[in-house]
């Protein structure tokens, strides 16, 4: 085998190992950034319903709460009366505050001490150590993005309140450096309770108290084992989560009623959509990758001295789709377009009989690629191409490339180059398709 041809060989398998671990780290980006907020404000919701639920019944029979703070789960440090009140207080104000994401992280640690009071005090239940858990990850890292607490905090910064930037500044620490180890002590947390069930070990009743053992899944005692050690280590942490959630749907534990199985399934959420934190061997592995592909961070993957250039005349369907297809290959793209924006011609009638605005249907082309070192986007109107120096005339400059694109309008089609090829869709004429030919 030639040199060169081992060269290309080479290139192209490591452009096939950065094709899949950006597939990957995308499908992750995509979970954290849209399924996250969502998942995050079900199990806000949740949580607000079990204490709304709870203060609104002994609201309504106030003799019995007094009797239960007084006999049932007595504060020894606190009044009976003064207990009952501040129990109720804290079910039902932060039950408001936690449904509408607002002082979160106060209310969620207010009511994470209820329950732990509740469960040492009253009834060891694995329903209140699986709500302190998920309140202690609302502590540390915050609402989603669904939530007052993110709404208001893009203006607070700015306001002239007082603290209101220190706070802020506080709570991105807090998200920042007590986050990862949130999440450590939460996978070591479900990894022992996963592997005292596999092991059918007798744990001592103080330490046992602290786990849900009851409600836990009956997951068979090797797969059990495996998965407790992957979560312990934050190896392959989201699909040993998967695992788990699984097992808690086929496998339930004897004492995990409906209540206890969606507060496990929020619980492992967290880890399908979070990852296992910074201290684990998944950081370690994904920093690894980084280093081999730097495009997963964001940098350069190859150097553009000694690529193909492609100049796409137009940002309509057809030069969006050459441009995006081009854009994980190893080629220099120039977009270049009259507008700033792609528009959406299809919806123009909705605009014209104002159902929409004309925001919804223009996006900024330069946002669509902005994650894609090797496209450049130019705003301008091209003027000529001359197909000698492979060029086109955009004003007084004069953008180079092995190979042009005009897709300024209906039919696309190569203007020179040998190394592109657009063809039509059999079914769909209008549309077009850019291939990159090796």
């Amino acid at each position: 085998m030639s040199r060169p041809e081992a060269v290309r060989r080479e290139l192209a398998r490591r452009d096939a190992l950065a094709r899949v671990a950006d597939a990957a780290a995308g499908a992750f980006r995509f979970l954290e950034r849209w399924a996250g907020p969502w998942i995050d404000l079900l199990m806000r919701l949740r949580l607000a319903q079990l204490f709304f639920v709870s203060a609104v019944i002994k609201l309504a029979h106030w003799d019995n709460a007094i009797y239960l703070a007084t006999h049932e789960y007595p504060v020894p440090w606190m009044d009976p009366v003064t207990a009952a009140y501040v129990g109720v207080t804290i079910e039902f104000a932060g039950a408001i505050l936690l449904a509408l994401g607002l002082a979160t992280r106060a209310a969620a640690l207010a009511m994470a001490a209820l329950a732990l009071v509740v469960h040492f005090n009253y009834l060891a239940l694995d329903g209140n150590l699986l709500q302190a858990a998920l309140f202690s990850w609302l502590v540390v890292r915050g609402a989603g993005a669904l939530s007052l607490d993110r709404l208001l905090s893009r203006g607070l910064a700015d306001s002239a309140l007082p603290f209101a930037a220190p706070i802020l500044s506080a709570f991105a620490g807090i998200t920042r450096y007590v986050a990862p180890i949130g999440l450590l002590l939460l996978r070591l947390w479900i990894a022992t309770t996963v592997a005292a069930i596999a092991l059918r070990y007798a744990l001592p009743h103080d330490t046992a108290q602290w786990l849900p053992l009851a409600s836990a899944p009956l997951i068979v005692a090797p797969v059990a084992l495996l998965f407790a050690v992957l979560l312990a280590t934050g190896i392959a942490t989201r699909f040993a989560a998967l695992g788990v959630m699984f097992a808690v749907f086929l496998v339930p534990g004897a004492g995990a009623g409906f209540a206890d199985r969606a507060l496990w399934l929020f619980l492992l959420a967290v880890f399908v959509i979070e990852g296992a934190g910074a201290l684990s061997v998944d950081a370690l592995i994904a920093s690894a990758l980084r280093d081999r592909f730097p495009q997963l961070a964001g940098k350069p993957a190859f150097a553009l001295d000694d690529v193909p250039r492609v100049v796409i005349v137009g940002a309509g369907f057809a030069g969006l789709a050459c441009a995006a297809a081009l854009a994980r290959k190893r080629v220099a793209v120039t977009l270049i377009d009259r507008h700033n924006y792609h528009l959406f011609q299809p919806l123009l009638y909705q605009v014209a009989t104002a159902s929409l605005s004309p925001g919804d249907i223009a996006a900024p082309v330069r946002g669509l690629f902005r994650e894609h070192f090797n496209v450049r986007v130019l705003l301008g109107e091209v003027d000529g191409v001359d197909t000698a120096a492979r060029s086109v005339t955009l004003g007084a400059r004069r953008p180079s490339g092995g190979s042009s694109i005009s897709s300024a309008g209906p039919p696309s089609r190569v203007v020179s180059g040998r190394r592109l090829a657009v063809r039509r869709r059999p079914k769909h004429p209008s549309s077009t398709i850019c291939e990159y030919v090796a």
